[in-house]
């Protein structure tokens, strides 16, 4: 009975062993749920249930709440399972822990944007929200109204907004875009221009307005019908009187291996998200809905099933219990877009993949190889090309097809796919039957009549026949490419964590570590590495040992780290052009991790240009990387698609990644006889247990009503912590801002920093105790000698402060005073890491632990501190300091410091502190043009020198390269001639270009013989410290500061370059990728 404490469990014993037995990532197997209920009966526990009472109990639950899982019967004849989708949804709405979190509407961000609800799509481009309750009442879109004022109204749009309020946590109000009505004798006039009006205006819904015959008998003037009907919403007549909400999906789908080992043991899994949940929410895996998964079908058969399941839901409606406004509401889901790595995305596409000319999915950038490395070619990798459609990549695939029937059909689409890069997984297989019947219908046997062709044709159009199993080839293709609403190439966006760190960040570490390692300086970087100073950033994956021996097998937290501080552990070891490479990185690292954008046309303007700048330095460290690569030009759709569904970050994988560990731990405990059958009843059996567990309603059968568990099982997860976390719900506390001291005698006030820098009377008996460290509001940890933004209420802003002092209260852990040492900003960017510049003054201030804003990552200036020497430090083993030392660097004593603007924590409030003359960082390359020409020429030529037999690099020809980019590229690993068989005579050996600089050499070489590239002047201002010159006369001097690296292989600095301001942008007039053509080229 529902009334019973512990419904729909028997016994409290019962509930906390199914609870524990379904923890997503602790599974138990079978045998070690015996012996855990063995252990329990053993100590006398009362009441513990065997394991077929548990069995049996979960299944009787699952019977009451609804079994999710289906079979599944693919075109193909693969067998697979499949929870349905209806189901999840409606637990999501019926849930309290989901459903208070949900938005039901999009939302006008105004100038910003935070959540999925604040992208264009949609805004703009999907259909609205069906209905919006006003007073009780339900109103439609497309339906005539009558508003307050007695006007008509016809709402087509419904969503949130804050019009006429500035402030970011005004409420928002529900608003309708639509037009305005008006009757006359010859019937209703609907306006041509659209009007927003606050829906709580709405007074009469087209319900009571058709009650009155003679209201609704004028009709509608004939100009007016392209606009509306006088005719209810068919919704209206579905729902039966309910609410109806649209429900968006974030559809997953990925190859996972089922083994825990390295063993591969593939699977496709698909997951999925509610859309209308916020960021945090989202990022829970308590919200992450295991789909199906599968070993034997394809990706896209799957995908298939996963299509089908919404369009029924969609078409039939999902009824299911409001538990926000307690009601019966009806759901309408719907695909809003596809997460997954690039092979997926381009599958889900119907494209070819990353191999083929046409490499790109949403853009028909490419071409063949030779038209790639020509001038024009390669210029157009860095715009957008025109964009694909869905319509005609199905054009294609019929094309092809037509194609299969005729002869020399083989050929003729491998071409096909070559110049459109389309390619049909789903038909892919009957394409592959059809071609080769063709060939062997065809094939000419010796004294044997050849078959007419028509005879042929028809043999083969019959087999096609057969083989669609009497539908039409239409509805055989890939099934995304005829979703309404949704456009397959624009709706699989960039997906950030495979194309930016297991993407372009790792190619240029592999290439860093290439010259490094080159120039035997690896373990100058690992002492560097292992010397940073890591607070403030929030990376606890910066272990210098486990990156540098690992530098191969790095995953992508690491290199999410190591974006964040590379500039300061190279800028004197390698070229610059590869520290501007790692300082673009960087800027666009935390530009793209942002999870709130204040102002989106500022942003997407800054972040446009910092992608473009990036893919200039690119070409000038290694040109043919970015043909060869096309995750580089994937960068450039990144804006439009941030602009479609809000911050990057919002369509990173990363939190299905991690769910995929949960996957694998279901795989293993399955008997391996119906893996696709195993995962789902699993993932079924978890998932209803959480929602029973966490307050879930579900709709009793028998009783006719919805119903929820008893008050035991409510109060359970409240009251044991650890149990939410096993469900994979994390409950948030808020920080408590206690003091942590060593044990020491309290000190005097009158001998304490703070009482010299209050310089205040105060009573000498005062004790205090001296903390080494404090939890601020935020969460985050403050430490003695560590740096903090503060808030200076001496002069009412913000700055940046090095916390010298921390004082408790003697009797408490209270924290109640903090000497902080105030830092002054530099006038100009570091010239060559283009980063704010510090330095420690000697005037401290008092403040309190409210005062404190964040943490904040600085960067001594060693460079300019000419911090040399290294000194040893112990390493721990086990918590104990061992016999063992590494390096370290021994940083002198200086003022002068680096704020940290490549770090992802707390990057707004990093942004907010820094004075606004210096914000802006210059662009790396201005000499866009030269630059790109001079790369497509160097490619070029390296190609014409193979064909010749000569030595890559080594013709004269490179008087724009060398002009332009002053070097080759650096990252070039050409590989040196085959040596001539060896002669009676010694060959004499030919001399190297006199006129072509090896910078490549010069940074990674000892011999000190090598060429010098010329200096550019020290900026006035720098922090760089000139040496001696050296002793050559034909060479130019060196005028980069001593320290540990040979002076042949240090760089010097460029001048500094102010970039034109934001404001000139006309990115706005372009469409509809309209901040991928950058403006930023109108000052060449």
């Amino acid at each position: 009975s529902p009334d019973h404490p512990t419904f729909p469990w028997p016994s409290k014993a019962h509930f906390i062993t199914a609870l524990l037995f379904s923890s997503p990532r602790l599974p138990f197997s079978e045998a070690q749920k015996k012996a855990i209920l063995s252990w329990a009966k053993e100590l006398g526990a009362h009441d513990v249930p065997s394991l077929y009472a548990l069995n049996r109990s979960q299944e009787t639950i699952q019977k009451l709440v609804g079994d999710p899982t289906e079979k599944v019967t693919a075109c193909s004849g693969n067998i697979f399972y499949f929870n349905d989708v209806g189901k999840a949804v409606a637990k999501d709405y019926a849930n309290p822990l989901t459903r208070f979190a949900m938005q039901d509407y999009p939302e006008d961000g105004g100038k910003g944007m935070s959540e999925v609800f604040n992208g264009e799509k949609m805004l703009f481009e999907l259909p609205s929200p069906p209905a919006a309750k006003v007073d009780g009442e339900i109103y439609f879109v497309n339906e005539l109204l009558q508003d307050s004022s007695g006007d008509y109204f016809l709402p087509q749009r419904f969503f949130f907004a804050s019009y006429g309020s500035s402030s970011d946590t005004a409420d928002k109000l529900l608003h309708a875009l639509g037009r305005a009505v008006q009757r006359t004798e010859d019937g209703f006039i609907v306006g041509d221009e659209q009007e927003i009006i606050p829906t709580s205006t709405f007074r009469r819904s087209f319900r009571e307005l058709s009650l009155d015959d003679n209201e609704l008998a004028c009709g509608l003037t004939e100009s007016s019908k392209k606009y509306a009907k006088l005719e209810p919403n068919p919704l209206r007549a579905r729902s039966q009187g309910r609410m109806v909400y649209a429900v968006p999906l974030i559809i997953f789908m990925d190859d996972v291996s089922g083994n825990i080992s390295k063993q591969w043991n593939k699977h496709h899994a698909i997951y999925m998200s509610n859309a209308n949940l916020p960021r945090e929410m989202l990022e829970k895996e308590f919200c992450v809905r295991f789909v199906t998964s599968s070993p034997h079908a394809a990706p896209m058969e799957m995908m298939s099933a996963m299509q089908d399941s919404i369009g029924k839901a969609a078409e039939s409606g999902i009824f299911a219990w409001d538990c926000k406004d307690n009601e019966e509401v009806m759901l309408v889901p719907y695909g809003l877009f596809l997460g997954g790595d690039n092979p997926m995305h381009a599958e889900e596409c119907s494209h070819a993949g990353l191999h083929c000319n046409y490499f790109c999915r949403t853009c028909e950038v490419g071409g063949t190889k030779e038209y790639k490395e020509s001038d024009e070619g390669y210029n157009s990798i860095f715009v957008p090309g025109q964009l694909r459609t869905p319509a005609g990549t199905a054009a294609e695939i019929r094309a092809q097809f037509v194609t299969a029937l005729n002869s020399g059909a083989s050929e003729k689409i491998k071409k096909s796919v070559s110049s459109t890069g389309v390619k049909d997984t789903m038909t892919g297989y009957i394409l592959d039957v059809i071609v080769e019947m063709g060939k062997k219908l065809r094939k000419r046997v010796a004294g044997v009549q050849p078959k007419p062709e028509s005879e042929v044709k028809a043999i083969l159009n019959k087999e096609l026949e057969d083989l669609l199993r009497g539908s039409a080839l239409d509805d055989a293709i890939n099934p995304l490419l005829g979703v309404e609403g949704f456009n397959v190439h624009q709706d699989t966006p960039t997906e950030i964590l495979h194309t930016v760190l297991l993407g372009v960040v790792k190619y240029f570490w592999g290439q860093t570590v290439f010259l490094l390692e080159k120039a035997k300086l690896l373990d100058l970087f690992q002492t560097r590495l292992d010397s940073i100073a890591k607070d403030g950033l929030n990376s606890p994956c910066l272990n210098a040992d486990y990156i540098c021996h690992y530098k191969g097998s790095l995953i992508g937290k690491h290199f999410k780290s190591l974006a964040q501080v590379m500039p300061f552990l190279i800028q004197d070891l390698l070229p610059i052009t590869v520290l501007d490479g790692w300082t673009t990185i960087g800027e666009l690292v935390v530009h793209i991790w942002h999870t709130k954008i204040d102002d989106t046309e500022l942003y997407l303007a800054k972040l446009s240009r910092t992608i473009e700048d990036f893919l200039n330095v690119t070409a000038q460290c290694a040109p043919s990387i970015l043909i060869s690569k096309p995750k580089f030009h994937f960068l450039v759709h990144l804006p439009a698609y941030i602009r479609r569904f809000g911050p990057a970050i919002l369509f990173s994988t990363e939190r299905y990644e991690s769910f995929n560990h949960v996957f694998r731990l279901a795989c293993i405990h399955s008997n391996r006889q119906g893996p696709s059958q195993d995962t789902c009843k699993i993932f079924a059996r978890q998932d209803i247990v959480k929602h029973i567990a966490t307050g879930g309603y579900w709709f009793d059968a028998v009783r006719k009503r919805w119903v929820r568990a008893g008050d035991k099982v409510l109060s359970y997860v409240d009251e044991h912590p650890e149990q939410a976390r096993l469900l994979g719900i994390h409950m948030e506390t808020s920080p408590v801002t206690d003091g942590h001291s060593v044990a020491e005698k309290p000190v005097m006030w009158t001998t304490t920093r703070c009482a010299k820098a209050l310089d205040l009377p105060r009573s000498a008996a005062i004790q205090y105790r001296h903390g080494i460290s404090l939890v601020i509001g935020n969460g985050e940890k403050a430490t003695l000698g560590g740096h903090v933004i503060f808030h200076d209420s001496s002069t009412s802003s913000s700055g940046v402060g090095h916390v010298c002092e921390i004082l408790m209260s003697a009797s408490s852990q209270d924290v109640q005073h903090i000497a902080v040492q105030k830092f002054t900003f530099g006038p100009a960017l570091h010239p060559l890491l283009h980063l704010p510049t510090l330095e420690l003054t000697d005037h401290e201030v008092v403040i309190s632990p409210q005062d404190i804003i964040c943490i904040v990552n600085l960067q001594h200036d060693c460079v300019k501190a000419r911090c040399t020497d290294v000194g040893q430090r112990r390493v721990l083993q086990e918590r104990t300091e061992t016999a063992r030392t590494r390096p370290v660097i021994q940083h002198k004593p200086s003022p002068f410091y680096l704020l940290n603007t490549y770090s992802i924590h707390n990057y707004a409030q990093i942004q907010s502190v820094i004075p606004q003359s210096i914000r802006e960082t210059p662009l790396r390359v201005t000499n866009v043009a030269e630059v790109r020409l001079a790369a497509a020429r160097q490619i070029q030529e390296k190609k014409a020198a193979k064909k010749a037999g000569e030595i890559p690099g080594a013709a004269s020809a490179s008087a724009l390269l060398d002009e332009v980019a002053r070097v080759p590229a650096v990252f070039d690993r050409s590989s040196k001639p085959k040596p001539a068989p060896k002669a009676k005579e010694k060959a004499s050996r030919p001399r190297a270009n006199p006129q072509r600089p090896m910078i490549a050499q010069s940074a990674a070489s000892s011999s000190s013989h090598l060429p010098t590239p010329p200096m550019a002047p020290v900026a006035s201002g720098s922090s760089q410290v000139p040496s001696a010159p050296t002793p050559i006369p034909p060479q130019p001097t060196w005028t980069h500061p001593p320290t540990m690296v040979p002076s042949q292989w240090q760089q010097p600095p460029i001048p500094s370059f102010r970039a034109p301001p934001l404001t000139t942008c006309r990115y706005s007039n372009c469409h509809p990728y309209p901040l991928l053509r950058l403006p930023f080229l109108s000052h060449i």
